[in-house]
């Protein structure tokens, strides 16, 4: 570690970072010196509050605003909160806003957490009722802060920092407010029994004994004494009954769930290997997780690792989640501790499982300050990140923008404590590198990290000299993982990406300080500049028109661009020349985008402020790709993704997620005022920009109306589309009118554009036998079953039960019609692999070819799932080799087929064998050779 350096006005901490000596709205600073480097305060603690109570002293109040008069709240006091209610939190937003309406202002909330449940806080950043924050924010919240609507200082501390900051007078609370699932009249409370039960309620039990004034707010009053105690009543000033304290339902959030993607899956088998691999896994071991997607995936693959080797286990520590539950009582843990429950299950198990599951505060948890906390019993801390760099450091607090997205929790607290910590996390995240050379903000130093693990493979902290010993001279193959450097991983990250990752372009002001958990200053974060409406890969575009020639304007907000300005500026001259606009000056700015999206920008915003513009009048990016020509009879349509059109990250992976068709989708995933950019984004897509390799090219288009055919003059005559995919198709005629206008358009007599037909309405399902028949290019059909279900005023369920009836009938119609495969509906609940796979088996059943599909994670489940089963493949073999050896003339063969017992082998039962040897071919089960020429052999005998 450096040695921190004077620099001035600002220190040069021993990470790196420049670190003013006075921070507006902060105070002075303490330069970071290291993960053990700074030793805890001894003079000037603050006391405990002294209490004076009279025995007669009646504690129930009947409001929140008796309860802030009674405990003298003023203007500038600060106040806190727990989180453990997550993002069903109701009590935070209610106390505070009483406090607008009682007209407090430049309050400073030092909540454990903020969650995106708490938005309305924003309204009091911008009107001042709160002007400080002494907690890392979450989500809209962060952003907020980002965009610099809070007034002042947003200071980030890990869940120890919070308690060490408390204790030495850093946070200086005047009132804690503790939201109680369960109280009694005196303020005995706790958090494992009532309609919100939330677990511990760790967080608070250092505000009770530190703030000035402790008022317990419940919605679950019980007689004296509330038992078990979390928070006893010798430190509770008020207690204040309402109607609810929040919804414990939402303490599970999107971060806290399992995850079925199949590259996260591999990085948690990926850990679980690591740590076998470094003898971790014993009867001694103690461990903890983060809550993230990657981080359970991890669990589960330990869980079954200590399965599988018998072994138990001594302690696990949380942010508990059922994936810990589970194995403690299938006996693969021994002891459980609770700091946080991420999910009912493990409120569940702590009245259940007791005294094996048992509540830890916080100090207890992770106070660096103390004489010893769990942290430092960790053998292993299994954790996320936002971004690594190739000197380890790890950000978890914002976005490679710059913007504030997450606070630390117990990150900086279990990777000080553990023995190895992991960070589990993926080379790249969109078009994100995840490592990188320089974190955008550091959250826990390099030194406190052991190693990283990642979908490419594993890389150990050069410092870990222990580790690099334990796994040299192992293969690949022993490791069970690719053993890498962290600059290998980098590269990985910038091939997936796409890009370099660069530093966000920041102003002057601090908006806010990332303190060590021993109170010195790790980072500041400055508010980044601002980025003029954009998003992510985008461009944005100012047309004026009416001079006297054109011009054009270039503006990079990045540093590492897909297009040089110089580009940028030479094609926009090039789309204003095909456009046939004179008099236009443009405005471009721009971040990381590709050049076909800032090409779709330009020419959006052009027709836009020119109306007159055709449609079929557009800029071609390059010479057409070459494609084999589009194929009513492919094997291969198993999967077929949906796309949204204006995302040009997800268009522009072209093939990469494995689907047999990728459908890029101009309909319901596109916003309205969207609908011209992604009518030309796709259109680039199809043309030049995007390499599908040997996917199928599909669009959705908006109808047979007026907006559906405008998809159409705008894609059709520069780029071809393998399959058109027409939604809410109700009647034989509108596939007629349909043709008829892409023949107008391509000036041909008759359409080359496949079709596949949804299906959605009641009058669609009966009329699906004259729409199947309707043209000879539909090559399939399907159901879209939202609009189904809410035509018939039913509710939609996950088993599709109420619409079975129709499915079938769709089924039956298709079946009518050569070459008209039925598609399967949308699964539209994520992450639920077994259910998936259970509408899978019901659609085989149903004589369904493939499924759409709404999120790549499906396509690999869903294609595994359409594959034939090796009895089948075995079956039709028998039965197609068998046929094409008896005699010519024969009508009928006998195979013994996959039950082991005899089968006549008819012309329809040689049918589905040959379906069944295409799709093995396809699929690699069988090789092509003879089998495609047994297969024609079969066809020619039978006439099919």
């Amino acid at each position: 570690m450096a040695k921190i350096v004077d620099a001035g006005d600002s220190w040069i901490n021993a990470a790196g970072r420049k670190i003013p000596k006075v921070i507006p709205g902060y105070g002075p600073t303490r330069p970071f010196a290291g993960a053990f480097a700074t030793a805890p305060k001894t003079v000037g603690l603050p006391p405990l509050r002294p209490i004076e109570r009279l025995p007669s002293t009646q504690k129930i109040l009947p409001n929140i605003e008796a309860a802030l008069k009674a405990c003298g709240a003023k203007d500038g006091m600060t106040v806190s909160f727990h989180h453990h209610l997550r993002g069903g939190d109701g009590v935070l937003v209610m106390v505070m806003k009483e406090m607008r309406r009682l007209g407090y202002k430049n309050i400073n909330l030092a909540p454990s957490s903020l969650h995106d449940g708490q938005k309305e806080l924003i309204d009091m950043f911008k009107d001042g009722t709160v002007t400080s924050i002494q907690t890392g924010a979450n989500d809209s919240l962060g952003r907020s802060v980002t965009a610099g609507e809070l007034k002042g200082m947003m200071v980030v501390r890990s869940h120890g920092a919070r308690v060490r900051a408390i204790k030495e007078g850093d946070i200086k609370i005047d009132v804690a407010f503790i939201a109680a699932p369960e109280a009694d009249n005196q303020g005995n409370c706790n958090g494992v029994h009532g309609k919100n039960a939330c677990g511990p309620l760790a967080y608070s039990a250092i505000d009770a004994k530190m703030a000035k004034h402790v008022v317990v707010i419940t919605d679950n009053m019980v007689e004296y004494p509330c038992t078990p105690i979390s928070i006893s009543e010798n430190y509770v000033d008020y207690v204040v009954k309402v109607n609810s304290i929040g919804d414990a339902k939402k303490i599970v959030s999107g971060t806290t769930r399992l995850s079925s993607d199949p590259q996260t899956l591999l990085i948690g088998e990926y850990c679980a290997r690591l740590m076998d691999a470094l003898g971790l896994l014993t009867d001694e071991l103690v461990f903890q997780a983060g809550a993230g997607g990657t981080s359970l995936t991890a669990m589960c693959a330990l869980s079954d690792k200590l399965a599988q080797k018998k072994i138990s286990a001594r302690m696990a520590n949380g942010g508990t989640t059922g994936i810990l539950v589970d194995m403690l009582k299938k006996g693969l843990v021994r002891k459980l501790t609770t700091c946080q429950a991420f999910d009912l299950v493990s409120v569940k198990s702590m009245v259940e499982d007791y005294p094996a599951h048992i509540e830890t505060d916080i100090d207890q948890y992770a106070n660096p300050s103390n004489c010893g906390n769990v942290c430092n019993m960790l053998d292993v801390m299994v954790a996320g990140g936002t971004e690594v760099d190739v000197h380890f450091n790890c950000n978890v607090n914002t976005h490679s923008d710059g913007s504030f997205q997450h606070n630390t929790g117990g990150h900086q607290d279990t990777a000080a404590g553990a023995k190895l910590t992991i960070i589990t996390m993926p080379v790249a995240r969109r078009c994100n590198p995840g490592i990188v050379d320089n974190v955008t903000t550091i959250t826990t130093p390099g030194e406190c990290i052991g190693a990283i693990v990642t979908e490419e493979g594993v890389a150990i902290n050069p410092l870990r000299k222990d580790l690099l010993a334990k796994l040299e001279g192992k293969t690949e193959e022993q490791l069970g993982f690719k053993l890498m450097t962290i600059e290998q991983l980098r590269a990985r990250g910038i091939e997936k990406a796409g890009r370099k990752h660069s530093l966000p372009k920041t102003q002057d002001r601090i908006i806010g300080v990332i303190e060590w958990r021993d109170g010195t200053v790790l980072d500041v974060v400055r508010q980044p500049i601002d980025r003029k409406g954009l998003g992510i890969n985008s461009a944005k575009v100012d047309v004026i028109i009416g001079q006297a020639s054109n011009e054009v304007e270039v503006v990079c907000i990045d540093e590492s661009p897909y297009m040089s300005p110089e580009e940028v500026k030479k094609m926009a001259f090039e789309i204003l020349k095909v456009l046939k606009v004179e008099g236009a000056h443009l405005k471009i700015t721009y971040d990381y985008a590709k050049g076909f999206l800032i090409a779709a920008s330009i020419e959006v915003a052009l027709k836009h402020a020119i109306k007159t513009i055709p449609n079929s009048l557009g800029y071609d990016m390059g010479e057409l790709r070459k494609y084999p020509a589009p194929d009513k009879n492919r094997p291969l349509r198993r999967s077929h993704l949906y796309v949204p059109g204006a995302d040009g990250y997800m268009v522009g992976k072209g093939g990469a997620s494995k689907a047999d068709g990728v459908i890029l989708d101009l309909e319901d995933a596109v916003d309205p005022s969207q609908k011209d950019f992604a009518r030309v984004v796709v259109r680039h897509a199809l043309r030049n920009a995007v390499d599908f390799g040997d996917t199928e090219k599909m669009v959705r288009i908006n109808g047979v109306n007026e907006l559906g055919f405008t998809d159409l003059e705008v894609v059709l005559p520069h780029a071809p589309i393998d399959v058109l995919v027409v939604p809410k198709v109700e009647f034989a005629d509108e596939i007629h009118r349909l043709e008829k206008k892409i023949c107008e358009i391509l000036h041909v007599e008759k359409s080359p554009v496949l079709l596949i037909c949804l299906i959605e309405s009641a009058v669609g399902v009966e009329n699906a036998f004259e729409i199947v028949r309707a043209s000879s290019n539909i090559i399939g059909v399907s159901m879209g079953l939202e609009d189904y279900t809410a035509d018939r005023a039913i509710e939609r369920t996950e088993s599709d039960a109420e619409s079975q009836w129709a499915l079938n009938r769709v089924a039956n119609a298709a079946t009518t019609a050569p070459g008209v495969q039925m598609i399967d509906v949308v699964y539209s609940v994520l992450d639920d692999v077994p259910g998936l796979e259970r509408a899978v088996a019901r659609a085989r059943k149903m004589g369904c070819f493939g499924k759409r599909c709404i999120h790549p994670n499906q396509v690999l489940v869903v294609n595994r799932c359409f594959n034939p089963d090796q009895p089948d493949v075995d079956e039709a073999c028998s039965a197609l080799s068998t046929y094409i050896k008896a005699a010519p003339g024969t009508g009928v063969v006998k195979i013994i087929n996959k039950k082991g017992k005899s089968k006549m082998v008819d012309k329809p039962v040689l049918e589905r064998a040959l379906r069944t040897a295409r799709l093995a071919v396809a699929v690699g089960m069988l090789p092509a050779d003879p089998w495609n020429q047994t297969m024609a052999d079969v066809r020619k005998r039978i006439g099919v």
